[in-house]
């Protein structure tokens, strides 16, 4: 999206970095009592949509709040990176802005035990005024904000992002939870001005909350997910997927990874998750779309050992087909796991379907095939690198490897020893052969194409490249 952003007029990017920034806004007064997930306020809890109860419940995920980092990083960098010298918002945004950079400034100064309630209190309170300002929509009158004036929120918000995603992770042991439920443990009831108690149409008193409890739920494949996403070293993403492993999420008779640990000890009110048998559909079972979302998570975070070693027992394409039920070349809305009482359906497929796995497989060919991000600028010069990570069991026999880029340059990799690829070192002996359509070669001694070679491939004037590994 920064390189998109870079090619655009400063008009076009300028808008499209302002809505980024209004989306950033919105998400940061939505933080929880805590500051550790995004609550559920639309009545929905994201993708996990079988905890239909838990936005009811004062829910959030913290799903959300690491997009929210994402998203937050990203804007500062693209401060710098596209040279977009001013942001224009509408005025009641920018007066929402204010109110929340104001209250996390007070809540950086307190010492209150209570700092937390008081600041989601005075977000939220903002939020609501604000949301009634623009119910029937902005006045039209807009404010120009400088990179000095918005940094220094930005940089605030995403601090505390990040306090409350490190306090949910302590909370739960040093895992990425995911969700969230709150309880009302002290309020006020509202009066009216003459001191009577206020009620609402269905005769409920209104109440003013004092204090949260926080829950948090059991452990579901989701928040580790996101969390891969935002992990910034390998060190970091190893230790997590390790962790993992060792988890209620991990299913060792199946060696698949389940969509949720154990519901048993929570309360029906989450949702229908709970009412479903353990193992099946959405109740521990392995839901193949996040399955598929984790394991392409851990392969973009360079953990290839990790990710063929799962993805051979975990991927559709090698699953014994009597125990699967179908064939393996047909994806499942979930299978079995080992926590269903009858044993005899451990393993199997259920819901055919051509699904969000479908798209996740997709995504894990292309990087398994052209690398993590072949394209990319350097020096203001388009490079495409040639080096993704094959394991050496996908070479034929003759040490080869082929696959179409982008549509219509077909690759193919040499790779003799069938050694896995990410393990041999870029000697000497690495060598590229472009092939162009008037029959021209031209020999680029390493595995990274350059300009003016990078435009050729990408807007298909290549026909084929040879990859000598």
């Amino acid at each position: 999206l920064v390189r998109t952003m870079h090619g655009l007029g400063e008009v076009y990017r300028t808008t499209v970095f302002a809505k980024l920034v209004s989306l950033a806004l919105l998400k940061f007064t939505l933080l929880d009592p805590l500051g550790m997930g995004i609550e559920m306020e639309a009545g929905k809890p994201g993708w996990y949509d079988a905890l239909n109860g838990l936005p009811g419940l004062f829910g959030s995920s913290l799903c959300e709040t690491y997009e929210l980092e994402r998203l937050l990083v990203f804007l500062l960098d693209a401060w710098t990176e596209n040279e977009v010298k001013v942001v224009e918002l509408p005025v009641e945004q920018n007066i929402l802005f204010q109110e929340a950079h104001l209250a996390l400034s007070d809540w950086k100064a307190s010492s209150d035990t209570h700092r937390d309630f008081y600041l989601w209190d005075a977000i939220a309170s903002a939020r609501e005024t604000y949301r009634d300002r623009v119910r029937l929509g902005f006045d039209g009158q807009t404010i120009m904000l400088s990179y000095d004036e918005l940094t220094p929120i930005l940089t605030s918000f995403l601090g505390k992002v990040r306090t409350g995603i490190q306090r949910a992770v302590q909370m739960n042991d040093g895992i990425p939870p995911t969700y969230f439920a709150y309880t009302v443990e002290d309020y006020d009831l509202v009066m009216s001005s003459d001191g009577q108690t206020q009620y609402d149409e269905q005769d409920r008193p209104y109440v003013q909350v004092k204090n949260f409890k926080p829950l948090v739920l059991p452990m579901f494949l989701e928040g580790p997910v996101h969390a891969l996403k935002v992990s910034t070293d390998i060190g970091s993403s190893r230790d997590l997927y390790t962790k993992i492993k060792k988890t209620d999420l991990y299913d060792h008779k199946l060696r698949m990874y389940k969509v949720n640990a154990p519901l048993i000890n929570q309360t029906h009110e989450i949702g229908r998750a709970r009412a479903f048998t353990p193992g099946w559909l959405e109740n521990e079972s392995i839901w193949l779309h996040m399955e598929y979302k984790y394991l392409l998570e851990v392969l973009r975070a360079g953990l290839y050992d990790e990710f063929y070693t799962d993805f051979q027992s975990a991927g559709i394409p090698f699953q014994d087909p009597s125990v699967y039920g179908r064939s393996p070349l047909e994806n499942s809305s979930f299978l079995v796991s080992s926590a269903h009482p009858d044993e005899s359906l451990h393993g199997a497929g259920f819901v055919a379907r051509l699904s969000g796995a479908t798209a996740e497989f997709l995504s894990m060919c292309n990087v398994m095939m052209a690398g993590n991000q072949p394209l990319y600028i350097q020096d203001v010069k388009l490079c495409l690198d040639q080096s993704p990570p094959h394991p050496g069991g996908l070479f034929d026999g003759d040490g080869k490897i082929t696959f179409t880029f982008l549509g219509h340059t077909q690759i193919t990799y040499h790779n003799p020893s069938k050694s896995d690829t990410w393990k041999i070192g870029g000697g000497s002996d690495r060598f590229v052969v472009l092939h162009l359509p008037n029959k021209e070669e031209i020999k680029l001694s390493h595995s990274i194409i350059n300009s003016p070679y990078a435009e050729m491939v990408r807007t298909g004037r290549v026909d084929a490249i040879d990859v000598f590994l």
